[in-house]
């Protein structure tokens, strides 16, 4: 009887670490996938939003361009600074990945590529 509490003690110890060393790792998954999410996910929508607003914008050409990329410094602040103020990890990434594809398609299609 005692043989069999001492298993399930270790039983129940190995599956705290376990459970442990998870919570870690998803941890350490969701804040990698921010900073990624953020680096590399507001610089595509900066990007193409940046591009969009040079286009649409009721300017000379130049003034345009050079409007929207002054902008785009704080566009991608406000992305960074949002990525890590959201708390659902997958609302991240489909805003993102939504939000860049529109205003992608808006662009191709005003400039003619589809």
């Amino acid at each position: 009887m005692h043989a069999q509490s001492v298993k399930n003690s270790q039983t129940l110890s190995i599956r705290s670490k376990l459970s442990q060393a998870y919570q870690a790792h998803a941890y350490r998954f969701a804040v990698i996938s921010r900073f990624f999410a953020a680096i590399v996910g507001g610089y595509t929508f900066t990007a193409v939003f940046t591009a969009l607003l040079s286009i649409i914008l009721p300017l000379k050409k130049s003034d345009a361009v050079l409007l929207s990329i002054s902008l785009t410094i704080l566009v991608y602040s406000c992305v960074f600074i949002w990525v890590f103020a959201v708390k659902s990890l997958p609302k991240i990434w489909i805003t993102i990945l939504l939000t860049t594809s529109g205003c992608a398609l808006i662009l191709s299609l005003l400039k003619g590529w589809l």
